[in-house]
């Protein structure tokens, strides 16, 4: 008991001298958390200590921290979800309110949020807000329930708010396929954090249609993302989900790395846009094609099967070697042939406008447009799998050297400024 008392002392202490409130409640807990988890300063912990979790039965909640004497409170950053990597039983709907006595309530209008997608995310306010008594009220939960990791307070708008890196990971399989749990994309994050300088690595998985340009740019903004590869031919993909990521490409200001079925997706944005139907090679008219830059290696058998199966088609799997044709930052360390993991049988046909190619196929391998990237940005979209296992060694180095080249230019970068087009290597 003594224990108990002395701890809650110094946590109060602790807040006090820190700027983070000394009380806080909530209209329900779950009996393995507490409200007061949500201002232990533990940010990205999600053991039930350290955060607060509504009752799953409820239709709303809400969450509150107090100080003992009127504050200005500027900026709140919050960490929400009990997953590490995932947006799972978290606020959805919600609106911050200042109070000063605890019973008369305003809401704070500019952190109104109608479908957050967001782990992370740091409210500005337009001005300094008075207040004893600050809210979240919840409506709607992402899941069962809402979950708060981390509240913090600034009292500057305009506060400098230290925040660690942070990267996004993007699966670009179908709806479907994301709502049965599948993992695709996923492995790019502990491959980040296995790289010198990416051990603290904070990551969100996320769907693709959840990756757009608002994602992105609100704060603290990631240092950059990644697209994984994905199962059915694109003549079968609902096209919206994707207009996210063309946002985001053509904006230009965030790093971005995409796998197989990924870059196949950039290069046909790229070339054939959004709002174009597109085709695949089993359904594709020959002398009307809708999405002519994606294709196949090439097909065995008696006839074309219908999209999505793929049972008469060409791949390359496993180890292959690939050549770079280009002097590109995001190749340094590794020999101009190397070896590197596929699992293909869709390839990308040619080069689209304002993208250059920077790694072909080796000896023996059949997919030429290797790599590819925009010629003024580090948006890179690759046939290969660095985060598929086989080729560790190579893979991390060009993890480690795409995470240099984010951070050199700073992660999302609202005011985008051109990087250095790669000169061409002679082939040997």
């Amino acid at each position: 008991m003594f224990q108990a008392i002395l701890m809650a002392t110094l946590l109060i202490a602790l807040c006090a001298s820190s700027g983070r409130a000394v009380e806080s409640s909530a209209s329900s807990t779950q009996a393995s958390s507490s409200p007061t988890g949500a201002i232990d300063g533990d940010r990205f912990s999600t053991g039930s200590a350290h955060l607060w979790k509504g009752n799953a039965e409820k239709k709303s909640w809400w969450w509150q921290c107090t100080w003992n004497e009127p504050r200005d409170v500027g900026a709140i950053l919050q960490i929400v979800g009990d997953d590490p990597i995932l947006f799972q039983n978290a606020p959805c709907k919600y609106v911050w309110q200042a109070s000063l006595d605890g019973l008369s309530w305003t809401d704070i209008g500019e952190t109104a949020t109608e479908v957050e997608c967001r782990a992370f995310r740091l409210h500005r306010l337009k001005a300094p807000r008075r207040l004893r008594y600050l809210r979240m009220k919840i409506d709607d939960a992402e899941g069962d329930f809402p979950t708060i990791r981390e509240v913090e307070t600034f009292t500057d708008p305009a506060a400098i708010v230290d925040f660690p890196e942070w990267i996004v990971a993007v699966a670009t399989i179908d709806r479907a396929e994301w709502e049965k749990k599948k993992d695709e994309g996923r492995q790019f994050i502990p491959l980040a954090r296995s790289c010198p300088g990416g051990e603290k690595l904070q990551a969100q998985y996320v769907w693709l249609a959840s990756f757009d340009e608002r994602f992105a740019s609100a704060e603290p903004r990631p240092l950059c993302a990644f697209l994984s590869g994905n199962f059915s031919d694109f003549c079968q993909k609902d096209r919206e989900a994707w207009r996210g990521t063309d946002e985001i490409v053509k904006a230009g200001r965030l790093p971005v790395w995409a796998a197989c079925g990924g870059a196949q997706g950039l290069a046909i944005l790229a070339d054939t846009g959004i709002d174009r139907p597109w085709d695949c090679p089993h359904c594709r008219d020959p002398k009307n094609p809708k999405s002519p830059i994606y294709g196949h290696i090439g097909h065995i058998g008696a006839g074309l099967k219908k999209c999505g199966d793929y049972s008469e088609c060409l791949f390359e799997r496993g180890k292959q070697n690939v050549l770079a044709i280009a002097d590109d930052p995001v190749l340094a360390g590794l020999p101009r042939e190397f070896e590197i993991m596929e699992s293909h049988c869709g390839q990308i046909e040619y080069v689209p406008r304002g993208w250059i190619h920077i790694v072909a196929n080796g000896s023996g391998g059949k997919t030429n447009l290797q790599c590819l990237r925009v010629k003024d940005r580090y948006i890179y979209a690759a046939q290969f799998h660095i985060e598929m296992a086989g080729t560790p060694g190579n893979s991390r180095q060009i993890m480690a050297n795409f995470l240099k080249l984010a951070r050199e230019w700073g992660g999302y970068k609202p005011d985008a400024d051109p990087v250095a087009v790669p000169a061409p290597l002679e082939r040997p």
